[in-house]
């Protein structure tokens, strides 16, 4: 990477019409991300025929402006109403959230601000200087792998949520379960649909988040007259939070690595750095039990992952040609749709076109502290409003949005289902985040165990054979037993004494 084409791109970027495309497409990725059930893939779908027109690079701005950006919107509802934009925003609801019934949903706001420049910013020069170096990693990962590292991600998340791993694990076996329902990804017979056409193609991953967190949160809010701040004031604000988030260098420093190495490997995507990175963030916490009840740790963590997570996504699609989430893969059919074809070869023959999209992003980070800065704690507001108000705006928002990504009813009837689940659950003592992964991570479960299998002609032993499944394999049992082990420790050292 010559300064030659670094100066040739920032010179492109600021033109204009490129500067328009970016402002224009940082705001309207925080407008979808705000929505519940649209999210980056949705919104560039939608934004297709508006770009078809535009310069190659010019419309590959607006797109990765909007792919960026659109996480920060999601954080925004996830924060003030606790109920996420994306799948990628889960894990903030467990700490954001909380804050936000505190009465620092503005601090809540600067702490996602900073993480999307920081986190986006660490992101993007990893990508630009270490893309063909992380690319190189994840092609050592072959499907009993793969299949490990999902195990990995849903006993993590299962063992420390609420701190109830039992629960976890049985929330996450039931998010597998519920994701073999639809076609069998190996032998393609139909499983579980009860005759039901809109099963066919499994149960849809957005229907349900919005089931299991918008229509959940409205039901627990109806529950009340007040409102989401329980303190029915605010106290803090949105330059609080950056400094707080400041407070955190090691959890930055982690969740960034965390979510740069999920990016990177096709399949797993946002939701599961988030929740990797704030497993991790409490598991090294000294306070511990912070986390869930309003740490800003544990939005730090959560947030500066998913958006370091973002250019780690584009490393394979750019590289590669491999999709490292769903947005990706919708960005990677942009870029074919302008004659833009990954691989190795594109930093040479689209030199121009890839690193105006390198600068882009960097600017699109700082547009969105910048809406954070002059939003934030107006938007704050929001958790000061009676929940009678609240509650009917919540569930017409995210059931119209379930509606509209395929106009059927029957997508309602799922997420009002999933929105019963979610709060029979959360009465039990359950917490819904491991079953979303399950059902995040199902698919690729089901699909690399058989393909592992067939590799190895039916021997379990290629599961252990590798040196990394050998490490995914002590980790998935360090991370089930650790719960267990810290108060056993803490009982004996305290015993001696």
């Amino acid at each position: 990477m010559s300064m030659d084409v670094i100066v040739e791109a920032i010179a492109f970027v600021l033109q204009w019409q490129n500067l328009a495309a970016l402002a224009g497409g940082t705001l309207y990725g925080i407008i979808i991300g705000v929505l519940p059930g649209l999210g980056p893939s949705a919104g560039m779908a939608l934004a297709i025929p508006l770009v078809m027109s535009w310069h190659p690079g010019t419309a590959l701005i607006f797109m990765g402006a909007l792919y960026k950006s659109s996480n920060y919107g999601g954080s925004l509802t996830a924060i003030l109403v606790n109920t996420p934009g994306d799948a990628s925003n889960a894990a903030t609801i467990l700490d954001g959230y909380p804050m936000c019934q505190n009465g620092r949903g503005g601090v809540a706001l600067g702490l996602s601000a900073t993480s999307a420049l920081v986190g986006g910013t660490i992101g993007m020069i990893c990508l630009m200087y270490a893309a063909p170096f992380l690319a190189e990693f994840a092609l050592e990962f072959g499907p009993a792998e793969y299949f490990l590292t999902a195990i990995l991600a849903l006993s993590l998340i299962a063992a420390v949520v609420q701190g109830a791993t039992v629960k976890g694990l049985i929330a996450a076996a039931l998010g597998l379960l519920l994701s073999t329902v639809g076609f069998d990804v190996i032998a393609g017979n139909l499983r579980y649909t009860f005759d039901w056409a809109p099963l066919e193609d499994g149960i849809p991953l957005i229907q349900a988040l919005v089931g299991l967190f918008a229509v959940t949160q409205a039901l627990v809010l109806a529950e009340s007259a007040a409102s989401i701040s329980r303190i029915a004031k605010l106290s803090g604000g949105f330059l609080e939070g950056v400094i707080t988030y400041f407070r955190h260098p090691a959890i930055m420093i982690r969740a960034s690595a965390v979510g740069l190495f999920v990016g990177i490997l096709p399949g797993v995507g946002q939701s599961s750095a988030g929740l990797l990175a704030w497993a991790d963030a409490k598991r090294v916490s000294k306070h511990p039990e912070e986390f869930g009840n309003g740490a800003p740790a544990g939005v730090v963590a959560s947030e500066t992952a998913t958006n370091a997570c973002m250019p780690g996504d584009l490393v394979c699609t750019i590289a590669l040609g491999i999709p490292g989430s769903v947005g990706a893969a919708v960005f990677l059919g942009v870029m074919i749709i302008f004659g833009i074809v990954p691989g190795p070869l594109v930093f040479s023959e689209q030199s121009q076109v890839i690193y105006s999209l390198f600068v882009a992003l960097f600017l699109a980070s700082a547009f969105v502290f910048i809406v954070g800065i002059t939003a934030a704690r107006h938007l704050a507001v929001v958790t000061l409003l009676p929940n009678n108000i609240i509650v009917p705006l919540i569930l017409v928002v995210s059931l119209l949005g379930s509606f509209a990504i395929r106009n059927v009813m029957a997508d309602v009837m799922i997420s009002l289902a999933f929105g019963a689940l979610g709060y029979v659950m959360l009465k039990r003592g359950f917490t819904p985040i491991p079953l979303l992964l399950g059902l995040v991570l199902g698919e690729m479960v089901e699909t690399n165990y058989h393909r592992a299998l067939l590799i190895s002609g039916g021997s379990y032993s290629v599961f252990y054979s590798s040196f990394i499944c050998k490490i995914l394999i002590l980790l998935t049992i360090l991370s089930l037993v650790g719960p267990y082990l810290g108060p056993f420790w803490k009982t004996l050292t305290q015993g001696e004494k």
